[in-house]
């Protein structure tokens, strides 16, 4: 299937001339296009605003500018208007004060505008590579939404620079489509990578544990993307399809754990609109036939992004509400970015077979004063990403899943990932609206136990396993995991034959506790629809006692689990204090007795129930009969009792 319809050029005679004549050829009041990022063309840009006496009314669009943008200064007002696809830092202050203008709009269908005459182009000013010998030229580190504007504009002026880069793919551009001609070799702008913070790296761990090996990506720009890529040196055959790419892709490259090997689509090649980054990048792109630079028409079209099976989307965000609205162009009224690729990427990820698009961002802002994950949006704030549209939200805190869930448990799973300051006053506002129950327990865990469990798997015979902690919106989990017993199994866990699980139990199951006690859940698959296969758990008695608690489901019997569990929380009630365990098993239950036993527990027939009270002394060593102390038990098992079951 040809996905990309290649441009026919309109045959010109080029000239070969000097900035000014070509400048010069610009008419007043007419649309002028200058090349963006990295290839902004600076040359001609300074002969621009040199003759700026000679333009009055002249529109100014790009997507983002790099270089320091001088007709957006105030003394131009008369000659140049900016009009911004995307709002640098070097404008942002142009359009907080009306010097400039700012219009919404996906990567994707910028192009269109140009090609049907919405947006009709006089002038397109760009940066190119030298003429090969068959009198091509490049358009190197940023092709983008150029073929569409030089295709449609009046004139295209070009600056010929010796540094510009070769690129490959459709980057490549007859010389006859340009009709001016300007040779001037400066280096090229350059966006350096910056050492992402102590809060990204968490982030970039976080998103980097949903990478699997034979994914390709999508990465955004900032601290955060440069996080992940520092993250993924133990992946393997990754693939990028991207609108850009930066510095940090380059020793993943050279390293091997990009191949592109496994993507059905550009199969090998990895797929750009543009580069942002300095010349390390540059000589790596530089003829080299595993990248291609294509128009963001073709790089960010949701139905090309989804053709590759298992892509990863990953984009930032400035906030994020309790429903999952995200804002990523404005805080509050004050634009401050743009759309960007962010939308085309998370609808093509999402249509993608294995496909996942993840949202990132801090939990605070302003040294921590500051929620991100809000209860609403700051008022003026725009959504560039619907709530229907995002599956996860990351934070140094976590990952949530949203797609497919309700407000409840979109707001409960958001609750979780936010800063802990901050949890109880979200948790308030989501009581006041009814958005969740108003009973539901909250679960302030700033430094808890579980916040430095990893979600992680392990392989029992055929079958793997992945494991982490309980959590509040694991409610409908584990009522899907108790009805999935037989009445036996029930019986020989709770000792009693309970035939529900009301939804206050269930979520008192789930609201655990861990600065005193301990849930960790296993699930057959890391997807967010997995179906949980096993709990072990233990709940404090006394400060230095907890009773403990396996189950496992009954296909996934035999295969060692309720050991590795058993084993799991000795270790962990080990490290936390607990001296003592205690468990209570039916004489219904041998298999369970003998996990019990192989661990050293001592056991004796229960008075309080039909079965045995089994013990572990975690302070003495094992092969001493006598300090296998009993001490006192509770009358009932804890963990039967309602709020742990």
């Amino acid at each position: 299937m040809l996905l990309y319809k290649p441009y026919h050029f309109k045959r010109k005679k080029s000239v070969w001339i000097d900035a000014d004549s070509a400048i010069k050829k610009i008419k007043k009041g007419k649309r002028i296009l200058i090349g963006s990022g990295c290839a902004e063309p600076q040359f001609l840009v300074k002969s621009l605003v040199n003759n700026a006496h000679l333009f009055h009314d002249n529109e100014i669009v790009h997507i983002l500018t790099v270089g320091i943008a001088p007709y957006a200064d105030q003394k131009y007002i008369n000659n140049f208007r900016h009009n911004a696809f995307f709002i640098g830092h070097n404008i942002r202050e142009s359009v907080a004060l009306g010097q400039a203008d700012y219009m919404p709009i996906f990567l994707s269908e910028i192009p269109r505008l140009f090609k049907t005459g919405q947006m009709p182009l006089h002038a397109v000013i760009i940066q190119v590579s030298p003429p090969d010998k068959k009198n091509y030229v490049s358009l190197g580190v940023s092709v983008d939404i150029l073929p569409a504007a030089i295709l449609s504009a009046d004139i295209v002026i070009a600056q010929v620079n010796k540094h510009m880069p070769e690129t490959l793919g459709v980057a490549k551009i007859p010389l006859s489509a340009i009709d001016y001609l300007v040779e001037a070799a400066e280096p090229l702008l350059e966006f350096p990578q910056g050492q992402p913070d102590e809060v990204s790296m968490q982030i970039g761990k976080n998103l980097a544990r949903f990478i699997q090996d034979g994914d390709t990506l999508q990465l955004g720009i900032g601290n955060i993307p440069d996080a992940v890529l520092m993250n993924l040196k133990n992946k393997h055959d990754l693939g990028i399809h991207s609108e850009m790419v930066s510095d940090g892709i380059v020793d993943l490259y050279k390293n091997g754990n990009v191949t592109n090997k496994r993507k059905k689509i550009n199969k090998g090649k990895a797929i750009i609109s543009f580069v942002l980054g300095t010349k390390k990048i540059y000589d790596l792109i530089h003829r080299n036939p595993d990248f291609e630079l294509y128009p963001s028409e073709y790089t960010n079209d949701p139905f090309v992004i989804s053709q590759n099976p298992n892509v990863v989307s990953i984009n930032s965000a400035i906030q994020i509400d309790l429903t999952g609205q995200v804002c990523a162009d404005s805080i509050g009224a004050k634009f401050y970015s743009g759309f960007g690729g962010q939308v085309d990427f998370v609808r093509g990820a999402k249509r993608s077979e294995g496909g996942r698009s993840f949202i990132a961002l801090p939990s605070t802002a302003k040294e921590n004063s500051v929620s991100r994950i809000t209860t609403s949006l700051t008022p003026g704030a725009g959504v560039v990403t619907t709530r229907a549209d995002v599956h996860y939200v990351a934070t140094e805190y976590g990952v949530a899943y949203l797609h497919g869930k309700n407000i409840r448990e979109r707001g409960l799973a958001l609750v979780q990932i936010a800063h802990p300051k901050f949890r109880e006053e979200l948790m308030s506002y989501l009581k006041t609206k009814n958005y969740i129950y108003i009973d539901q327990k909250t679960i302030i865990d700033d430094d808890s136990p579980a916040k430095d469990i990893i979600p992680y798997s392990e392989v029992f015979g055929e079958k793997t396993i992945y494991f982490r902690p309980l959590r509040p919106y694991d409610q409908k989990a584990i009522q899907d995991f108790f009805y999935s017993h037989r009445p036996e199994t029930i019986y020989q866990r709770y000792l009693a034959n309970v035939e529900s699980l009301p939804r206050t139990e269930a979520q008192a199951r789930v609201s655990v506790d861990y600065n005193k006690d301990m849930a960790i859940a296993g699930f057959d698959d890391w997807t967010p629809y997995a179906q949980m296969v096993c709990i072990g758990r233990y709940v404090r008695y006394q400060e230095d006692s907890a009773e403990i608690g396996l189950v496992v489901k009954e296909e996934y019997h035999g295969l060692g689990i309720g050991t590795y569990l058993c084993r799991y929380l000795i270790e962990a009630a080990k490290k936390h204090g607990i001296k003592k365990l205690f468990a209570y098993v039916s004489h219904a239950n041998p298999a369970m007795l003998k996990i019990f036993k192989n661990f050293n527990f001592s056991s004796l027939e229960s008075k309080q129930i039909d079965g045995y009270y089994l013990s572990l002394n975690l302070t003495a060593k094992h092969d001493d009969p006598k300090s296998q102390d009993h001490g006192p038990a509770p009358k009932t098992p804890v963990l039967n009792q309602p709020a742990h079951q």
